[in-house]
């Protein structure tokens, strides 16, 4: 045998499958995927009991589980990655096996073909993915995230995307305004961002969406489906949201658009966020977190949402049946009463009014997010120092946020040590105020 020969006449066979597959033709792919993988396997079986030919052994017992894996065929894959993972101990060839065992036990029931069809799938789809790893803000327990972090996440993304998607496909598709309803309820199914990977340890997880042409499909509505996701997390996700950006960005979308994209996304960034997004670099796989963003900014880009004093109060739907009787009485029976159940807004404001004590004016306005819950009633907030304080009524939840506000001043000035965090804070404080000694004890 010789071992070097036969490599590299499998890694031809296996480089003109993925040129078959680029050019979607599956099935060459198929074929000459099995006959790559037949080869490298008789090459992996001969290198089994050299162990003295490291990193060699290695290296091919790990082509070879891949291989057999993109040629559908299960059971020969397992017997290479059970080999590997009890043998050999390169950490990282090792990890790729175990990724390759999940896959395997994935696709085991299938015939050869399905097996190829789906793993070729998945491979594409993890070849346009996204990395992402989720961690939370406050390591209460230890880099575990809740079940809420990750529904909190899923949600808010989902939304900016969408709003992304739909701003795309109407300038593609030059679509207009009447039809814009039809539109969002279609690109609700076309922009569905599939899970291609995911694995414990803070939360790790990999996003694409479908790129598979279907029928009646238009290529450019295709095309803008499958490249989706990278294109949001490159101009949207990732935007550090400098004023210059800030600028492009509401030069290039509307102010309707503006707050469909990126409130849901201000959430995920937002400085009490209890968790944090990391992503890898495709080209080096450096991990980098997405950075925070601080109230100037939010204040910069959102056009503001503001309701009036009259608007805040009790608001629900009601549905009601009315009849006439003989005499001429009218009957009125409620079916249905229905509360709002949620509802944000805007609060803007330049100075804070605690309870029996002087008004603080600030050196800017700051912009608050106040929201209404049929459950919690109002709560308003002010992410750059973690400040929120719910009421029923909104002029109490007001009042108290202003009460919140002036405690919390008054701790970080006469605090003699601050956590890192509390220093950012009492930094905030310091471009807000001008004397902020004044209020020492």
């Amino acid at each position: 045998m010789k071992p070097k020969v036969l490599h590299q006449e499998a890694m031809k066979f296996s480089f003109e499958a993925k040129q078959a597959l680029n050019a979607d033709d599956h099935n060459k792919a198929f074929e000459l995927y099995k006959k790559a993988a037949e080869i490298e396997s008789d090459v992996a079986e001969f290198y089994f009991d050299k162990v003295d030919l490291e990193p060699t052994r290695s290296v091919l017992i790990r082509s070879a589980a891949f291989l057999n894996l993109k040629a559908g065929l299960i059971e020969n894959a397992q017997k290479f990655i059970f080999f590997g993972l009890l043998n050999l101990e390169d950490d990282a060839i090792r990890k790729e096996l175990n990724d390759a065992l999940e896959i395997a036990v994935s696709l085991r029931d299938n015939s050869n073909s399905n097996a190829e069809e789906e793993f070729n799938y998945l491979n594409l789809l993890r070849q346009r993915s996204v990395h992402y790893v989720l961690e939370p803000a406050n390591p209460i327990f230890g880099h575990s995230v809740s079940l809420k972090m990750i529904k909190d996440f899923s949600e808010n993304y989902l939304k900016s995307l969408k709003a992304y998607a739909i701003s795309k496909f109407k300038r593609t598709l030059q679509i207009e305004e009447e039809v814009e309803q039809s539109l969002a309820k279609e690109i609700d199914e076309l922009v569905n961002p599939l899970v291609t990977s995911s694995a414990y340890g803070s939360f790790k997880f990999s996003i694409a969406n479908d790129f598979l042409i279907r029928q009646g499909e238009k290529k450019e509505v295709s095309d803008l489906k499958s490249n989706v996701v990278v294109n949001y997390h490159n101009e949207i996700f990732i935007n550090s949201l400098s004023d210059n950006e800030i600028d492009s960005i509401k030069k290039d979308f509307s102010d309707e658009e503006v707050n469909g994209i990126f409130r849901p996304l201000l959430k995920i960034k937002a400085n009490n966020s209890p968790y944090r997004v990391g992503y890898y670099n495709v080209e080096d796989f450096n991990k980098s977190f997405v950075k925070k963003v601080v109230n100037k900014q939010k204040k910069r880009l959102l056009p503001v949402v503001q309701i009036t004093e009259e608007d805040i109060g009790e608001l629900e739907t009601t549905i009601t049946h009315k009849r006439s009787s003989q005499s001429g009485k009218v009957q009125s029976k409620t079916i249905l009463k229905k509360q709002l159940k949620a509802y944000e807004f805007d609060y803007k404001t330049n100075q804070i009014e605690p309870l029996n004590e002087s008004p603080i004016i600030l050196n800017e306005d700051i912009l608050l997010t106040a929201s209404f819950d049929s459950e919690s009633g109002f709560t308003i907030t002010f992410e750059d120092l973690n400040i929120a304080h719910s009421e029923i009524e909104f002029q109490k939840t007001l009042e108290g946020f202003y009460n919140e506000f002036h405690n919390k001043l008054k701790y970080l000035v006469n605090s003699k040590e601050l956590l890192v965090k509390e220093q950012q804070e009492l930094d905030t404080l310091n471009k807000l105020i001008g004397n902020i000694d004044s209020f020492k004890d």
